[in-house]
């Protein structure tokens, strides 16, 4: 693919880099200076290689807040480096190991540090960050859930939101993302996984197992409205990017397409569809009595609006909105706005 295709993939992304934590001058290089999309993985690899350089000196320096956060502004940038790209998996998996291997560097040293656990699953075992909040006993704590292409690891500016305000956080990778899906990939019964989470904190004695929400984005606002309709556990839940139903995915962008292609194992656009017809809220929606946050742009061309207003029709329980008719996909583009107030909806209802 040509250089048109890299800067069209950047362009149309651009906010949800920086709102993750991509720095405005580093995107500008790493577009300016990739050739083709075949160059994608090395060069933002380059950059991230960079990164972990200078956590190192920092950390040889005593700088251990300063090495934290290089360390996972490194995972970061691997993780965009590989995220994407399902034409070859031997490069995919290289680039996410060192995108695993810079969080881990990353996870003690951040304010406060994050603990690496693993949560029991249908014979395997999900990775996940579990985080604590200075100075607070028995927090809420919130589920951190990525969609189709988010994992734990570039949840970490939405993580910060939540401690800030005394909540503790479980960011983990279920089936198709992240590190589980080189041992599992999605599923149509995803929604076992989340309440796989829910056991695993209701074991957690530092939390307060009374007090649980959830926080899912785009393919992740979907289990987090189911998991509000089907467990009882969650008090509150924030769908960031509200997907009822994904019937028009034969219509989304090229690149996301052939991704939820690769996480499902389907050979075809046709096969893609078929398998996440287990996408649907139909019979559930109307059993969310929780409290609930509602995130979408009129613009999303992945989940279209309608999967908002009719999740939020039939909803029965109180519901909130943060709701612009001319942004994209998850509100990336005003993530300045939306992303504290998703942290102070569940830190009020918690």
């Amino acid at each position: 693919m040509t250089k048109a295709v890299v800067n069209e993939i950047i362009n149309s992304a651009i906010h949800r880099f920086l709102a993750d934590g991509v720095y405005y001058r580093d995107l500008i290089d790493i577009r300016d200076s990739m050739p083709n999309w075949e160059s994608w993985p090395d060069t933002w690899s380059h950059w991230a290689a960079d990164c972990e350089r200078r956590a190192e000196e920092s950390l040889a320096n005593g700088a251990r807040l300063t090495a934290g956060a290089d360390f996972a502004r490194a995972s970061l940038y691997y993780h965009y480096g590989q995220n994407i790209l399902v034409d070859d998996l031997a490069k995919k998996r290289a680039v996410h190991d060192l995108k695993v291997a810079a969080f881990k560097r990353a996870a003690p040293l951040l304010d406060p540090p994050l603990e690496r656990v693993e949560i029991p699953f249908a014979g395997i075992k999900m990775a996940a960050y579990f985080r604590l909040p200075p100075g607070t006993k028995s927090p809420p704590c919130v589920v951190l859930l990525g969609g189709l292409d988010t994992t734990k690891e570039d949840y970490l500016t939405v993580n910060d939101l939540m401690v800030q305000r005394g909540l503790a956080t479980l960011a983990f990778d279920g089936p198709g993302q992240g590190e589980t899906q080189f041992e599992m990939l999605w599923r149509k019964d995803f929604g076992n996984a989340v309440h796989a989470v829910f056991d695993f904190l209701e074991k957690r004695p530092e939390i307060d197992p009374n007090r649980l929400g959830i926080i899912g984005r785009s393919t992740g606002g979907h289990y987090s409205a189911l998991a509000a309709a089907t467990d009882k556990r969650v008090k509150a839940a924030v769908i960031w990017g509200a997907m009822y139903h994904l019937r028009n995915i034969e219509e989304i962008p090229p690149h996301v397409l052939r991704c939820f292609m690769f996480v499902s194992g389907s050979k075809t656009p046709a096969e893609a569809r078929k398998f996440f017809e287990c996408i649907n809220l139909e019979g559930y929606a109307e059993k969310i009595t929780c409290p609930i946050q509602v995130v979408h742009g009129g613009r999303d061309v992945v989940t279209p609006i309608d999967n908002a207003t009719r999740l939020m029709k039939e909803a029965k329980g109180e519901i909130e909105s943060l709701i612009w008719d001319d942004s994209m996909h998850c509100c990336h583009d005003r993530s300045h706005i939306v992303r504290p107030r998703m942290a102070d909806f569940l830190a009020r209802k918690l």
